[in-house]
């Protein structure tokens, strides 16, 4: 039979579909450039400070005395070491020196450094450790846990947030068949509850797990409906 002109049109938005999705560009993750990196986010309007921050300064305050030592492993927009810095004795590791040029405190106690080497030595140990956002950007998380021991006091504890990308509006992407928005950063994935074995394997015990948003149904079930995910954790 001959095609008619409704078929035609509806044949040509299809291949016309096809091929834009054909050129669209390939989702790929991990940073090349922490610089760069950093330089999108401020151009991006996203360097501000947010309730997680604040979330990870009281969980560090819940079991560091005003005379503690605290080190903020990835210090990025500087928001937690500044907060940090003013009830605790603060030092800092980050990888992008165009982020460290851009702080408006003291940097003395800031070392550019790439996490996947390992803290650096600072002569000093740390009552806690923060490290937020920061797990997904390392080569091997739990060889990092399992070395960060060694920098703590004898009572000292990890204060690990991470993005929780079993988060429920991120299922529902997944059900109608879109790819949620999960940060390029990411070097590698882990749910809650696989980072939660992780911990374990790197030799720690889980003190508490919370989200930095205080309603009843990110505290109830904060795998399902927070976003970011805190963990303070101590070694066995």
């Amino acid at each position: 039979r001959r095609k008619r002109p409704s078929d035609a049109k509806s044949s040509t938005q299809i291949s016309k579909k096809k091929y834009e999705m054909a050129e669209e560009k390939i989702r790929t993750y991990g940073v090349d450039s922490a610089d760069n990196y950093w330089r999108e986010r401020e151009a991006e309007g996203r360097g501000s400070e947010k309730r997680v921050h604040r979330f990870i300064r009281d969980l560090g305050g819940k079991n560091v005395g005003d005379s503690g030592n605290v080190l903020i492993c990835g210090v990025g927009d500087g928001h937690e070491y500044r907060l940090c810095a003013k009830h605790f004795n603060t030092w800092g590791v980050e990888m992008s020196r165009y982020a460290i040029e851009q702080y408006d405190f003291d940097t003395h106690n800031i070392v550019e450094a790439n996490l996947n080497n390992g803290i650096p030595d600072f002569e000093e140990k740390f009552d806690a450790i923060t490290i937020s956002m920061v797990l997904h950007w390392l080569d091997d998380p739990e060889e990092f846990l399992s070395q960060a021991k060694s920098s703590l006091t004898e009572n000292g504890c990890l204060v690990v947030v991470i993005p929780n990308i079993t988060y429920y509006q991120y299922r529902l992407k997944y059900l109608f068949g879109h790819f949620p928005p999960i940060s390029a950063s990411h070097k590698n994935f882990q749910t809650p509850i696989e980072v939660e074995q992780l911990f374990r394997r790197a030799g720690y015990r889980i003190i508490e797990r919370l989200s930095s948003k205080d309603a009843i149904k990110t505290r109830t079930w904060p795998t399902l409906f927070a976003t970011d995910i805190g963990y303070v954790i101590k070694p066995l």
